[in-house]
This record gives structure tokens, C-alpha cells and sequence, in this order.
């Protein structure tokens, strides 16, 4: 343990120029215990923390430090205390837990270890399905995840789709969850072969073994030992090269170069589930106006990428898009938000359309359901609250042959870097059940195209 919360009130004693046991007298404790506190032999009981806290503050402050004194405290005996949890086992070169429950709460402990050490950077390499393996349990890994305030996650794991077991509904959600973090997360998925070792290390603090019985029993091994954590980390490495990807990360100017926002477009039976504004069927006359106008004052290479991207997604849209089968879903809140700002992605950079643009996009893609019986627009019923910008749900953009998964945070300027990609049929095929799913759901309800003029008229 690094002694932190003792290292602070020994400099707070000395700074305020008075002494431990004037301080413990005041405090209502026995001088012993402070000196335990201050040597780091103990820690005080958690159930009485924060009222400790709060004494000593009153105690070593001058009245107008208080609050961040106390606070102080607090973020330092928590992280005293995080360590505290699991020095136990660091101690030993292996352990050994013997339920999934177990493992998944180790991993959080780990994690809430790294916080409170005021990690910003988590590396998690695994053989393991974890969305199968700790179903029911990623929810929680998920949230201590985007609840770390994170510069950045690097997350590969392995799965096979073939024979998915478990619910598909969970599986995307879990996807999806995991990818909604509002800062850079670079996620893959490779391909799980048949008896691959199941291994997880993360940030070179932590690894594990976990290793199944005949399908009944279940062992897990794990250490926060250097020498273990290098020889799982180094046979990680050796059977991750050897596997094929079934889901990218990808940059945003990737897809544009190569084409796949485009062919995506191009192609007959998309879904589409929008979770930000419908940059979808523009019409040509606001290419026209985004282009003479350059309202984003891009220069040189930039501009020109953009202005050929505008001409030819306009192109599209016009001969191919709107005669095809689409499925549009989109949250209500979000289609209320784009209609009241006009602030919408197209080809990675953020755009606000005047009022009358919205309304003139609007009516085009209403027009086109018109005429095209096969062009369905579905609105998800939601509640969201507009003052979270930690996290958004990533945007779907599925066809048969592919699979686009994008974060696209609409209330702020900033560049959407978090984007994935797939061709892997079995992926393909669960998300588009996923999709069916929600329209048959009685919160997605199917729009007509005078329902949906409604909103804007």
C-alpha cells in the first residue's frame, strides 16, 4: 500500500503547526489509531470514513480549504484502500477463484485499483469471450469502464458467432454499451478457435487463466506477479497473430477512402438504426450549399476530400438510395434535437443546417416514401438526458454484406474517432435480428411520411 491517505494527514498535521495527538483529542479517537493511520498500519473503517473525513477537515483546515481537504482525504483513502483489497493476494506469486461472479469482481477490482491510482490509459488483451463468458456481469465492467474518465481503452477479445448460445439481444447491447464511451476506444474481435487457451491481462498488472473441466468445473488462476503476467501476456501473443478479425476498429477517414460509407449506401436491404441526426437522402440542392459555401472553412487536401465525398454521397442518395429497401430507426429525442440545432454528421465532419434545411431534408425523405413503398422510417420512443455527454449509444449502419458501427457524439464540435467495421456474416446475421427485434418492439413505432412531415410542419 502506498500509504497515501497517511502521507496526506501527516502533511496536513504539519502544515496546520500542531500535533497528532491535539489532533486525535479533538478528533474523539485514541492517539494510537491516528498513528496507525499516519504510519499506513491501518486504515480507518469505511463505514465511518466519511464523517472522519469531515472532522479532521474542520480540524486541519483554515475555512476556506474545506471542502477540498476533505475531498482529498476521501480520493486518497479510497485508493489506499483499493490497493488494501488485493494486496493479499499480490503477496502470492498464483490464486485461485472457482466462479465467474468471482473472476468478474476481480476484474473490477482491478479496475477500480487503476482509478483510484488515477490510470487514464486501460489495455485489456484477451482469448476469452467475454460477452459470453461474464453475460450477465459486463454491465458492471462496462460501467466502471466509462465511469473512470478514460483518455483511452484498448480493448481485443475473441468470439465465436457460429453456435452463439446465449441471447443476441444481450450480446449487441453489450457491443454496443462498450462502445459508446465518449472518448477513443479501440475494440476488436478475433476470431476464437475450438480449445484456445483462455487468457486476460490487463495493463500489465494483471493476468488470469481460466480453465474449464469437462464443461463443469471452473478454475481460475491469477497474479499480479511480473514474471506470470509476461509469460500470459507472451502466449497471448503467439495465438492472437494466427487469428482472423471478425470485427475493426477503423478510422473514420479509412471508411471514406475506401469507399464503405458509400457502398453502404449503394446496397439494396439496409437497416439503419440512427442514433444521431438522419444524415441520410440530403438533398442535392444542400450538397450544393455546403460546397459553396464551406461553412466549416476547410483548406486545401481536407476541403477537397470533403467536397468529393459531398458530390459523390449527394450522387448516390439520388440514383440508388432512395429507390432501394431501407429501414430507418431513429430515437425520438435525437430527431427532435436535429430538428430544433440542425446539427448533423456527414462523411466525419459536423455541419448545422438552418432551419429551412432541416425542413427541405425532411421532406425529401418523406417524398421518397411516397413514391418508395419500401423505404420505412421507424421512430424509437426515449427518454434522454441532454446534460450527459459521458456517453451516446453508437449509431448501425447494416447491410448484407457488412456492418458499421459508429459513435457520433451530436452535441458537441468534436471529431467522432470511434468507428467499427465487420463483414463477418454470422455478426451481420445477429445484428439484423437485433434490429428486427426492435421493430417489433411496441416503443419503435412505424412512421408514414405525413407522420413524420409532422414533426417539422
Amino acid at each position: 500500500m502506498d500509504n497515501n491517505f497517511g502521507n496526506l494527514l501527516k502533511k496536513l498535521i504539519t502544515d496546520k503547526e500542531t500535533k497528532s495527538n491535539i489532533v486525535s483529542q479533538q478528533l474523539g479517537y485514541d492517539p494510537t489509531y491516528l498513528s496507525k493511520w499516519i504510519t499506513g498500519k491501518k486504515l480507518p473503517s469505511e463505514k465511518n470514513i466519511d464523517s472522519i473525513c469531515e472532522k479532521l477537515a474542520h480540524i486541519l483546515s483554515d475555512g476556506n480549504d474545506f471542502e477540498n481537504i476533505k475531498a482529498d482525504l476521501m480520493s486518497n483513502y479510497y485508493s489506499d484502500l483499493g490497493f488494501s483489497t488485493l494486496e493479499g493476494n499480490m503477496n502470492k506469486n498464483i490464486s485461485l477463484v472457482t466462479s465467474d461472479v468471482e473472476v468478474a469482481h476481480l476484474i473490477t477490482d482491478v479496475l477500480q485499483q487503476l482509478e483510484y491510482s488515477k490510470v487514464k490509459d486501460i489495455t485489456i488483451n484477451t482469448t476469452i469471450n467475454i460477452f459470453q463468458e461474464f453475460e450477465y456481469h459486463m454491465a458492471d465492467i462496462i460501467n466502471k469502464l466509462h465511469n473512470m474518465n478514460l483518455k483511452s481503452l484498448r480493448l481485443n477479445m475473441c468470439a465465436s458467432f457460429e453456435k452463439y448460445a446465449y441471447d443476441p439481444f444481450i450480446l449487441c447491447n453489450n457491443i454496443l454499451s462498450l462502445t459508446s464511451g465518449n472518448y477513443f476506444i479501440d475494440f476488436n474481435i478475433h476470431m476464437q478457435k475450438t480449445e484456445t487457451p483462455q487468457f486476460l491481462v490487463i495493463n500489465d498488472v494483471f493476468a488470469l487463466n481460466i480453465v474449464h473441466l469437462n464443461n463443469v468445473v471452473f478454475l481460475c488462476y491469477y497474479s499480479f506477479d511480473k514474471k506470470y503476467i509476461k509469460a500470459v501476456s507472451s502466449s497471448y501473443g503467439l495465438i492472437i497473430r494466427h487469428m482472423e478479425k471478425a470485427l475493426s476498429y477503423v478510422m473514420p477517414i479509412s471508411l471514406r477512402k475506401t469507399n464503405v460509407q458509400l457502398n453502404q449506401f449503394l446496397q439494396d436491404n439496409q437497416r439503419i438504426l440512427f442514433s444521431e441526426s438522419p444524415s441520410i437522402l440530403i438533398p442535392k440542392s444542400i450538397f450544393q450549399d455546403l460546397i459553396r459555401d464551406n461553412e466549416l472553412n476547410l483548406e486545401g487536401e481536407e476541403w477537397r476530400e470533403h467536397m468529393e465525398y459531398l458530390d459523390q454521397v449527394s450522387n448516390v442518395f439520388e440514383k440508388y438510395t432512395k429507390f432501394n429497401k431501407v429501414k430507418i430507426l431513429i430515437y425520438e429525442s435525437l430527431l427532435v434535437h436535429y430538428i430544433n440545432t440542425g446539427r448533423i454528421e456527414i462523411g466525419g465532419k459536423k455541419h448545422v443546417f438552418t432551419k429551412e434545411q432541416v425542413k427541405e431534408h425532411f421532406m425529401n425523405i418523406c417524398e421518397c416514401m411516397r413514391q418508395n413503398e419500401n423505404f420505412e422510417f421507424y421512430c424509437i420512443s426515449d427518454t434522454v438526458d441532454f446534460n450527459n455527454f459521458y456517453c451516446s449509444n453508437p449509431s448501425i449502419f447494416l447491410t448484407p454484406s457488412s456492418i458499421s458501427i459508429g459513435n457520433t457524439n451530436i452535441y458537441t464540435d468534436e471529431v467522432s474517432n470511434n468507428f467499427y467495421f465487420s463483414t463477418e456474416k454470422s455478426i451481420i446475421n445477429i445484428f439484423e435480428g437485433y434490429l428486427d427485434s426492435i421493430i417489433e418492439k411496441s416503443y419503435c413505432l412505424k412512421l408514414t411520411a405525413d407522420r413524420l412531415a409532422a414533426y417539422i410542419e
